[in-house]
């Protein structure tokens, strides 16, 4: 069945889903990550926690070391759209 809605309400109910279940995956996370062994064991599934290293540059402190001329041969900037969505009030 197809419901007649509009693209933006449409939108707007998935985000709010995504809200949702983003919430749960946390805290389905949370419970694996600080639960035993055994814990992490499912009938289907087994969660493994996996360490590895990342590494970031801090921008400001290079800046601040090298000078923002220095650094600024290196940037890389790139244009980006976002859609925001507001809720209308309802009406009277």
């Amino acid at each position: 069945m197809t419901l007649n809605i509009h693209p933006a309400d449409e939108l707007a109910a998935i985000r709010e889903e995504i809200k949702i279940l983003e919430e749960r995956e946390k805290t389905l996370r949370d419970a694996l990550m600080n639960g035993s062994d055994a814990d992490r064991d499912g009938k289907q599934f087994r969660a493994f926690i996996q360490t590895s290293t990342r590494e970031s540059i801090d921008k400001p402190a290079i800046v601040a070391a090298l000078g923002a001329d220095v650094v600024a041969p290196f940037l890389k900037k790139a244009d980006v759209k976002s859609l925001k969505l507001a809720k209308k009030e309802a009406p009277e």
